[in-house]
């Protein structure tokens, strides 16, 4: 059994129990709602264990507690939703602009990007066009990055087809979802009529997703 113990700054602190006796202490990180991507509380886990003291009281493994124990909490809200459980437990990560956490375990209309140095973004902070793979060669799309329910903000780039592919690795060439060489072989086809093309996810499903291709807009010359 799990029992609240209490909060201390930003942190909530849980025993596991047996028989009232603390067997496991750890702790959990606060991500409060005003600092969250879909302004939800977030728990994150991070290993811990030893001694806690709140409130005067050190709490420790062996310890027993009372049977009408109850937590302690320095705030009012925070206690209200954990009590409540009205929060979310999850993996994260912050987004390197505008320091939102981001729940890295959405498999869904993801809310962040990963860009090439490895930091997380925000959709928000970042645009479609910084997110367009160039594509020279039929294997670059393989790279292509989510952009799915973002908009260009330039008219730059237009739309030259967009492909049904397999994710799994498992597909046939029998099916609706183009294999990895049957999506090859159509690129190829694009590169050859177009020229350089660019390449972004617009939608992610299970097993398949759908990979638009893009080239640059002519740019008109004037007299």
């Amino acid at each position: 059994m799990e029992k609240v113990i209490g909060q201390i700054e930003g942190q909530v602190i849980f025993a596991t129990m047996e028989n009232n006796t603390i067997k496991r202490l750890h702790s959990s990180y606060i991500e409060f709602p005003e600092n969250t991507y879909d302004g939800n509380m977030y728990l994150t886990d991070r290993p811990s264990g030893g001694e806690w003291t709140i409130n005067n009281v050190t709490y420790k493994n062996g310890m027993e507690l009372a049977e009408d124990f109850k937590p302690y909490f320095e705030d009012e809200d925070i206690k209200e939703k954990i009590l409540n459980e009205d929060y979310y437990t999850a993996y994260g990560s912050w987004c390197s602009s505008c320091g939102k956490f981001h729940d890295t375990e959405q498999y869904y209309n993801l809310s962040y990007v990963i860009l090439d140095d490895c930091e997380l973004y925000c959709k928000e902070c970042v645009t479609a066009e910084d997110l367009l793979v160039e594509v020279e060669d039929s294997d670059e799309i393989f790279t292509a990055r989510d952009i799915t329910g973002m908009e260009f903000e330039t008219n730059e780039f237009e739309e030259v087809d967009t492909l049904f592919c397999d994710s799994s690795g498992f597909g046939s060439e029998r099916e609706s979802a183009l294999t990895e060489k049957q999506a090859k072989r159509v690129v190829d086809e694009l590169l050859e009529q177009h020229g350089t093309l660019y390449a972004g996810l617009t939608g992610i499903g299970q097993f398949q997703v759908y990979v638009t291709l893009y080239k640059r807009k002519a740019v008109s010359k004037t007299a």
